[in-house]
């Protein structure tokens, strides 16, 4: 009973409270409007929206602008009202639509996953109908992750990226070489002085930068020496200062400090400063591409505008600023290069650009003592010489008989007639011949293969054509992505010299024996990925030693990195593997010209170099590697008076396994194809291919096997 009268007290309380609530909302509602409605009879409301366009009226109430008024009108209904044609509405949808979506692929490129990022990225550097203020748009809305991988893109357009900050600012020349000074000075600090060479250029070209560590420094003239003359802020210093900050970032942990010291604003004003110097850029190109190795300062780069001029960079024609700009560009994407990274001297050759196939095998190339990468492989440049006409277009007997009746015929009548009798006489033919290749060998082994002919149809004939027009500075680079866009090519650069007299810096490093210099750039390839998949070596000269060696060492410490297992062959450009005669010199000669070691390591039947070869030999029989060398049986031309000398005899040049080839050529010229179709070519180009497709044919096959097995079925 108690309980029954409890739940009524509480039903009759809520219901209480229930209506107290409805009616003093109802009540606080009202007041609301009566204040409003005060407010607005004392307040204009409407000068609040003062951000609204309101049609605004003159009105006149003078008989004597009635004329003019009416004539007005009358002019406005005489404009012809434009009616938009079905098809331009279509394209102004489609546009915006066009638009919409670029700005959906931007975001997917920023937040998708990593194969949504490719195809977004894609897709958006397909993108067509976009307005210059749409690629500005996207360029400030761009992060500095997105921007690279754009940046990577085959033939991206320069408007995704912004112009640099303050590109329109004008320096002088005295406040650009003061900030790259303090930049030098800072530098120095930081390296804690243990630079020589940056101090003795410091005290040479800025003599008030360390002369509290200069003895009698004021007292020179009072002891009849004579001071140095004041260095000259030209622009000249400016680009000693540039040469200096370039060697100054050769070593990966200085490098690094040119980017903490802010140095990359620095650098590109100096860049606007020197915009058409290609040497100036080249060397920037060359810095740029030393401090990207450090990743973490992509934000920094992106920042100082360097993104965008790295694409303009790696567009130029001259190799020697898109290599550096290229490998900078593909050092800074994370995406792409999670683990890989292109040190110094490392040049990537191919694909410089993003791909969406799989890389299939490395081909790496060395070249041999004072060569380069861009030095050794170039194409062979044409000998005029020898050139003449062959096989000129003939008036054939009995057209001069017929021309004579017809007297208004001009000369060049009778050479298309006679071009037309030929090619009649051409298609009559046909097409089933062979053209045997440039650069033919004059003499081989029992164990040479060829190829030794090419295809003599029109397409061969006219890829013959374009490659003597469209001459390349590197055929690695142009030549290979073209027959097999599956490769990584890689050239290595490194430096030699003839005479210890070659001035040398000391942090440079002493990498000049052999097996120093292997041990250094096994370190450096496997930093840019080598060992994970089958690869080839091309080598010139020296350059096939320091592949022996690194094998070799590789082979004792248990091939830990798979380089050996991985190596599938090796061509020899003329390598002495029993040294050459560039070092034969005569005691006293050798006390004058003090042969560096690189000289020395190449005396012929050198008992380094024999051992080398044959512990090669041993290595080869645990680790089997198809082998092609090729032999020069021309004399170089040196020094100014052209004495004839040869470098590598065909003994020396043999290894005694694999195939081996002389070739009419000289040490220079022997890595140097004439064309694609040359023999020294297409011989390299074969046995990639042959260990390339293996894989392609038997699933080709296969493949070709169940089609057949369904028809059969079917």
């Amino acid at each position: 009973m108690g309980i029954q009268t409890y739940r009524k007290y509480i039903y009759y309380l809520k219901s209480t409270g229930i209506c107290i609530v409805m009616m003093g909302g109802c009540w606080v509602l009202y007041q609301l409007r009566q204040i409003t409605q005060i407010l607005q009879s004392t307040v204009p409301t409407n000068v609040l929206n003062l951000e609204h366009a309101h049609a605004q009226y003159i009105y006149v109430d003078d008989p004597r602008f009635k004329d003019i008024l009416n004539k007005t009108e009358s002019l406005q209904s005489s404009v012809p009202k434009q009616h938009v044609a079905f098809s331009d509405a279509i394209m102004k949808w489609w546009k915006a639509v066009n638009h919409n979506m670029t700005y959906k692929l931007l975001h997917m490129a920023q937040h998708g996953n990593e194969s949504e990022r490719l195809r977004a990225l894609y897709t958006l550097n397909s993108t067509k109908h976009l307005k210059d203020w749409h690629y500005q748009h996207i360029a400030q809305m761009l992060d500095a992750r997105t921007a690279v991988s754009i940046a990577r893109l085959p033939n991206v357009d320069l408007r995704f990226f912004l112009k640099p900050p303050y590109s329109h600012t004008k320096h002088k020349l005295h406040d650009v070489i003061e900030r790259i000074h303090q930049l030098l000075l800072e530098l120095s600090r930081l390296c804690e002085h243990t630079h020589p060479c940056l101090i003795q250029f410091l005290n040479k070209k800025f003599k008030d930068t360390y002369s509290d560590s200069m003895i009698l420094d004021h007292d020179l003239t009072s002891l009849g020496l004579v001071v140095a003359p004041d260095v000259v802020w030209d622009q000249e210093l400016l680009q000693n200062c540039v040469q200096a900050l370039c060697h100054h970032s050769c070593l990966e942990e200085y490098s690094k400090d040119i980017a903490d010291v802010g140095g990359l604003p620095v650098l590109m004003i100096i860049k606007k400063f020197f915009q058409n110097n290609i040497n100036i850029c080249i060397l920037l190109a060359k810095i740029i591409s030393n401090i990207s190795l450090h990743s973490e300062y992509l934000e920094q780069f992106f920042q100082a505008g360097w993104i965008g001029t790295l694409v303009e960079w790696s567009q130029n024609s001259d190799i020697r600023l898109s290599a550096p700009a290229s490998r900078a560009l593909a050092n800074l994407d994370m995406d792409e290069n999670k683990d890989v990274k292109y040190p110094r001297r490392i040049y990537l050759l191919h694909p410089l650009n993003k791909i969406r196939g799989k890389i299939k095998m490395d081909v790496v190339f060395l070249h041999g003592l004072l060569g380069g990468v861009f030095v050794t492989w170039r194409q062979r440049d044409i000998d005029t010489s020898t050139l003449g006409v062959v096989d000129s277009y003939t008036i054939p007997d009995g057209i001069e008989t017929v021309a004579s009746l017809m007297d208004d015929q001009s000369p060049e009548f009778l050479k298309d007639l006679a071009y037309d009798f030929r090619k009649h006489e051409w298609d009559k033919i046909g097409q089933d011949f062979e053209i045997i290749l440039d650069d033919c060998p004059q003499n081989s082994n029992a164990k040479s293969s060829g190829p030794f002919f090419h295809k003599g149809n029109d397409i061969c004939t006219k890829k013959y054509e374009y490659d003597k027009q469209h001459r390349t500075q590197c055929w690695p680079k142009d030549w290979l992505p073209k027959d097999i866009p599956s490769l990584r090519v890689i050239g290595i650069n490194y430096d030699t010299n003839l005479s210890m007299w070659t001035p040398s810096c000391p942090i440079d490093g002493i990498q000049t024996t052999m097996n120093e210099r292997s041990a250094e750039y096994v370190k450096k390839l496997l930093t840019a990925g080598i060992g994970k998949r089958p690869m080839i070596w091309v080598c010139h000269s020296m350059g096939g030693l320091l592949v022996k060696q690194m094998l070799i060492n590789e082979w004792k410490n248990g091939d830990k990195n798979n380089i050996c297992k991985n190596t599938r062959g090796i061509v020899f450009y003329s390598t002495p593997h029993r040294g050459s005669r560039v070092a034969a010199l005569k005691q006293t000669v050798q006390m004058l010209v003090w042969p560096s070691v690189e000289v020395q390591e190449l005396r012929e039947e050198s008992p380094h170099l024999l051992e080398l070869h044959q512990e090669f030999l041993d290595m080869l029989k645990q680790f089997p590697m198809e082998v092609v060398s090729f032999s020069e049986t021309k004399s170089t031309l040196i020094t100014a008076l052209k004495v004839p000398f040869q470098f590598v005899t065909s003994n020396s040049a043999d290894p005694g396994i694999g195939e081996f080839y002389e070739i009419a050529q000289d040490h220079l010229s022997i890595c140097k194809p004439a064309s694609r179709y040359s023999f020294l070519y297409q011989k390299l180009l074969s046995m990639i291919k042959h260990h390339v497709t293996p894989h392609e044919e038997n699933k080709f096959s296969s493949i070709m096997e169940l089609v057949s097995l369904s028809k059969r079925l079917f």
